[in-house]
């Protein structure tokens, strides 16, 4: 099973270890999941502004960073492959001494590829699929390219292991058993099975209430069923995560429960909902950071603090928030809150 980073309570648990960093913002794909339109505030997103940050600056920001505990990074996107210097700025951020996972489409993988970001210090791969076949992939991601990406997860597993997102939706359930299907005939390692994100932008909301499927009353007893296997609870930090291997040697499926999130006291005027709460920190491609995957009012310019050599202060403030998080049961409260409902069947 790969290594995941886990923290048995919040007692011992350091101050953001981890952080999700979106190295590019452009993306080959329009899955149906992702939001599009009028701008919105949530996780790496920070306006229609289009500078990235440059190698220097990126890392520069990570090994101050490092001093206040920071030991992972996570580099995400739009499509981080589409980022030239990637190798480079992955080599640069483990010379600090620190972790880094990189998510990907897939699409631009080779074993060449998995090898350079294998010697500049990636551990293992994250590559999503959502669809087992050619015509559900095109209809999730706009492009016809099912097959070169089922290429590229092999040639990256004859380099290293391999974990898959699978984002989960009413539109796909059926298509989850297919997908662990093709996950154990090639060997992969590990599945994520992720829920479907609440976004506030236009069509969000009854995009959300149509496709929104709950892991753990709906996918949990369905897969439990299909393997006669029973999922058992994993030791993270912030939200209750269960894991179970689909078939003897085989791949191991991930998906986390909905209902606890780690949250503060200014969560508690926020309208929206979240599925990690204060649980990691987040820098975008424009070098916005913050806490917060829901709302940017929370965040700083880490860019524009880093160039005026004022970060390392502001990084010590946030570290109270991390301090202040208490585990919270908050999806029902989220729904009544917002008037939300399940639709197409779901659970009440």
């Amino acid at each position: 099973m790969i290594a995941v980073a886990v923290t048995e309570t919040e007692e011992d648990r350091e101050v953001f270890t981890k952080i999700r960093v979106s190295v590019s913002r452009v993306c080959e794909m329009q899955c149906v999941y992702c939001p599009h339109g009028p701008l919105i505030n949530m996780e790496n997103y920070d306006g229609d502004e289009q500078y990235c940050m440059t190698t220097q600056e990126l890392v520069g920001i990570l090994r101050i960073m490092r001093k206040h505990g920071l030991e992972n990074a996570h580099l995400t996107g739009g499509e981080p492959l589409r980022r030239k210097d990637l190798v480079d700025l992955i080599a640069q951020i483990t010379s600090l001494g620190m972790k880094v996972e990189l998510n990907t489409n897939g699409l631009a993988l080779s074993r060449t590829m998995a090898e350079r970001i294998r010697d500049a210090g990636v551990d293992f791969l994250k590559i999503s699929l959502d669809a087992p076949n050619r015509s559900s992939f095109l209809a999730f991601t706009g492009i016809d390219a099912f097959e070169k990406v089922i290429e590229g997860i092999k040639a990256t597993l004859q380099v290293m292991p391999v974990r898959l997102n699978c984002v989960v939706m009413r539109s796909n359930l059926e298509s989850v058993i297919p997908i662990l299907g093709i996950c154990n005939e090639l060997g992969v390692q590990e599945i994520h099975l992720l829920d479907l994100t609440y976004y506030p932008c236009m069509g969000g909301r009854s995009f959300w209430e149509r496709e929104f499927v709950h892991l753990t009353k709906e996918v949990k007893p369905l897969l439990e069923q299909e393997y006669v296997h029973v999922f058992e609870t994993m030791p993270i930090y912030g939200c209750r995560f269960y894991s179970m291997e689909t078939l003897p040697g085989g791949t191991v499926a991930v998906l986390k429960e909905a209902e606890p999130t780690m949250r503060i006291a200014e969560c508690e005027t926020c309208n929206e909902y979240c599925h990690e709460g204060v649980f990691t920190l987040r820098l975008s491609a424009g070098g916005y950071l913050n806490f917060c995957p829901c709302s940017n009012h929370n965040g700083v310019d880490a860019l524009e603090l880093y160039r005026k050599g004022a970060l390392d202060g502001v990084l010590s403030a946030y570290s109270q928030y991390f301090d202040r998080a208490r585990s919270v049961d908050s999806f029902q409260m989220f729904l009544d809150k917002n008037g939300l409902s399940f639709g197409n069947g779901g659970p009440p």
